[in-house]
């Protein structure tokens, strides 16, 4: 403030004097007054930072997309613990025999017989049983047998009149390498399916099956299969985009240095792969094609061409969303915890639906109840003015709430996205122990031996069969005739849960 002025001047030179003072002291006050918004500018700025390293540092598997090995040990700590049943472990009075069940006659190599003594002690002959044995079988692996090494041998001739040299054929059924088609197709289930890097195939091979190759002739030999796995590739791409509900989800692929990202498109019979150089929508479209069902997915944006009619959005997703707003303070938190409550009763009720099909209509209609109770309150959470992260989200959420309630529409669709979870968890664990891809080839190989050895998995079949008739093929010169067999679907007409 300006300090008084006690008495009034008298002069003009006096007045002159007084204003001058005033003025400097208007001055020092402006500067001080820009100083302090600069203050407060700075202290906003670092209280907006200070807000966000919090909500880094409470980020955890429980409330974000973090992975549950990222959780620190405190956060490993605070994870809910499941209550013990007081029973002892192992199998429970009265619960199904499970026992391994003997080989049949024909795949049992020898048979050692027994027999108890000829005569009983009080002196009579012991009548043996030849009918009922007591059976006890022991199984065992042989040590590894020589490797089968076929010799062709291609002689020339002259022809004794003129001299011209004549040379023998190469059969189209010879391989040019020195990998038959069983060599190469363990190379292809060792890298795909059990994650072993070329060195460990190489050890493997070479321990197993006494057969030494080259870490440079595994890696050729998984070049040379890519061809050969594409009519399977191609067909379980078209077949999963004919499904009336598809899950999709995407994580890091690495080329070297360089970031790509493995797109996975899955349903209950086959899981399809793709890598993309991108993480965006155009990724996404050429991953979905011509898909027209519903997809199930987390709340990646990347989606976002598909109409929100046909999306469903990961019910485990939007608890962790919900979870991490519930963490925080005042009326935001308030607004997390009731969204969260009613995320868990949506989970329960529809649970129980599928426990109790006959009762639909009663729990459509209390997820009916439940809907609207979720957008009041994300109305609630819009109208805050001191949370404007809580604001933000709930006006996010808002606009997607449709795809939340997809599933009301059919049956089929499931609340959470756990099937590309699943399909994909695999090539995580491959990327943590890998060396990542080095050139296009592996960039090929690794979405095309994923959707391969996964789709087998997924169908009972048995991989080693089914890639020894592929690579039984392609050395050959043939055109791959082997297919899946998934029978092709059409649209399927929807559901209604009542």
């Amino acid at each position: 403030m300006l300090a008084p002025i006690s008495t009034l001047p008298t002069t003009l030179a006096e007045a002159h004097e007084v204003i001058v003072r005033q003025q400097e002291r208007i001055a020092e006050l402006e500067n001080q007054v820009a100083r302090v918004a600069v203050l407060e500018q700075q202290v906003e700025t670092l209280q907006k930072q200070l807000e966000e390293l919090a909500a880094k540092l409470g980020s955890s598997s429980r409330n974000s997309s973090k992975a549950p090995s990222s959780d620190s040990p405190e956060q490993r700590a605070l994870r809910p613990k499941r209550k013990g049943s007081g029973r002892p472990h192992g199998g429970q009075p009265g619960h199904p025999r499970h026992e391994r069940a003997l080989f049949p006659p024909e795949r049992v190599t020898r048979t050692e017989q027994y027999f108890p003594a000829s005569t009983c002690a009080c002196g009579g002959a012991v009548a043996i049983d030849w009918g009922n044995p007591y059976c006890h079988q022991v199984t065992d692996i042989a040590p590894p047998p020589p490797p089968d090494v076929t010799e062709h041998q291609f002689y020339h001739g002259i022809c004794q009149s003129c001299g011209v040299k004549h040379t023998s054929t190469w059969p189209d059924w010879v391989p040019s390498g020195q990998m038959g088609a069983g060599v190469i197709a363990w190379i292809v289930i060792l890298s795909g399916q059990f994650r072993l890097s070329m060195r460990q195939i190489q050890v493997l091979l070479s321990e197993m099956c006494n057969v030494c190759f080259s870490t440079g002739a595994i890696s050729h030999a998984q070049g040379k299969a890519i061809p050969w796995m594409r009519p399977l590739y191609r067909q379980v791409g078209q077949y999963v985009r004919e499904q009336a509900v598809c899950h999709a989800d995407e994580t890091r692929h690495y080329r070297g240095t360089n970031t790509y990202w493995l797109w996975a498109l899955a349903d209950n019979t086959v899981s399809y792969f793709m890598t993309h150089y991108s993480r965006g929508k155009a990724a996404a479209d050429a991953l979905l094609g011509n898909f027209t069902g519903y997809l199930v997915t987390d709340h990646f944006s990347g989606y976002g061409n598909v109409p929100p009619e046909r999306r469903q959005l990961c019910w485990a997703h939007l608890i962790r969303h919900f979870r991490k707003i519930a963490e925080r303070g005042g009326e935001g938190g308030i607004i997390g915890k009731r969204l969260l409550l009613i995320a868990y009763t949506t989970v329960r009720t529809h649970h129980r639906w599928q426990q109790q099909p006959d009762e639909a209509e009663r729990y459509r209609r209390r997820l009916l109840r439940l809907r609207r109770s979720f957008q009041a309150t994300l109305q609630k959470g819009l109208a805050l003015d001191d949370c404007k992260r809580t604001t933000n989200q709930c006006k996010h959420l808002l606009k997607d709430e449709p795809m939340c309630w997809t599933f009301l529409k059919d049956t089929r669709i499931p609340l959470t996205n756990n099937r590309a979870e699943r399909v994909i968890r695999p090539y995580v664990q491959w990327r943590k122990t890998s060396f990542a891809s080095q050139s296009a080839q592996g960039d090929q190989f690794r979405p095309m031996v994923l959707t391969v050895l996964g789709t087998a998995r997924q169908l009972g079949m048995n991989m080693a069969t089914l890639m020894r008739d592929v690579c039984s093929q392609g050395l050959a010169h043939k055109p791959v005739s082997v297919r899946f067999p998934l029978a092709q679907t059409s649209a399927c007409k929807p559901l209604q849960m009542a």
